[in-house]
């Protein structure tokens, strides 16, 4: 099956041109000007918003059936706080595999233009700032300033390793995969107004709309590096996506132990409570995002594609076996 592939200005350049660096006071003015158009939307939020301290944040079903835990309403309240801050801590994790990537290993992507390149590192930075901003918002004797780092994941050399090893097509696969995920949260949001707070809401809306672009450029990286490579070698990198599936998901699952760990020494859970709380399962945007995305990949014809998306959707249980 041939791939069929539109024009796309984001992707020229591919043809090899040198690049040649530019001054450092262009470079320097060049960035100021990326950094200011990528914060214009975000400097329109209102970060002054309350958070109103006995009030839940985000839908407690896009995480669990909290009600099975047998939580009194203060564990309750702040139980829902701690899956907001994890929810921030994921996205700025998967950011800086991003942002580390293709700092590192954009020569592994020829397709995409240095200003493209730039403006996506600067898009996934601010995304990571305001994360954090949020976290700090949320839970400020957690994250005691908006630079304070992660209490539940943490950056490993793993981490490092795993960008390292892996190859563009896989990388772009996975980037495209994870980033399908975060488009679905503010459908979760959506559903139950009641418990989210509005600022979240905000932060979570527009961090979706910011990053449908990136999946745009993601699929499209990853067809043409399909299209450009024997078959046999785009259903490696196709397959390869799973391993590093198995990675990351050991890395969540070390955050969300963590995340058990301090509840339940915070809120003083008993044993069973801790070991419900620690059972995770996919969220909701996991599977509307695994949906969406397994569906895609095997409408573009991409090699290896429908092994991997079997595999995803039994993983997530989003298959109607």
């Amino acid at each position: 099956m041939s791939l069929q592939l539109s024009a796309d200005p984001a992707l020229h350049g591919h043809e090899g041109s040198p690049r040649t660096p530019p001054h450092d006071g262009e470079a320097a003015a060049r960035e100021d000007r990326l950094h200011a158009a990528v914060r214009r939307r975000w400097d329109r939020v209102d970060w002054t918003r309350p958070i109103p301290a006995d009030a839940l944040v985000i839908p407690e079903a896009h995480y669990m059936d909290v009600a099975g835990l047998g939580l009194t309403e203060r564990q309750r309240v702040a139980i829902n706080r701690l899956f907001a801050c994890f929810t921030c801590e994921l996205f700025i994790h998967f950011e800086g595999y991003v942002i580390r990537y293709l700092e590192r290993s954009a020569h592994r992507a020829p397709y995409l233009s240095a200003p493209v390149i730039a403006r996506f590192v600067a898009e996934e930075r601010t995304h990571a700032e305001m994360f954090r901003r949020l976290l700090h918002r949320l839970r400020p004797d957690l994250y005691p300033s908006d630079a304070a780092p992660p209490r539940f994941l943490r950056w490993g050399r793993g981490d490092d390793a795993a960008l390292r090893l892996a190859p563009a097509g896989t990388f772009f696969l996975l980037a495209w995969y994870f980033e399908e995920i975060t488009l679905f949260v503010p459908r979760a949001i959506e559903a139950r107004p009641d418990q989210s707070a509005a600022l979240v809401a905000e932060i979570m809306a527009l961090h979706a709309r910011e990053e449908a672009p990136h999946v745009a450029i993601d699929e499209r990286v990853l067809l043409h590096l399909n299209e450009r490579c024997p078959r046999w070698l785009a259903a490696i990198q196709t397959a390869l996506a799973l391993p590093f599936l198995v990675y990351v998901d050991g890395v969540v699952g070390d955050a969300w132990r963590r995340l058990v760990a301090s509840a339940g020494s915070e809120l003083g859970l008993d044993a069973s409570q801790r070991r419900r709380l620690g059972a995770r399962a996919p969220t909701q945007s996991d599977r509307w995002g695994t949906e969406s995305f397994t569906r895609k990949l095997e409408g573009r014809g991409l090699a290896g594609a429908r092994p991997l998306c079997w595999a995803l959707r039994r993983a997530l249980r989003t298959d109607a076996a």
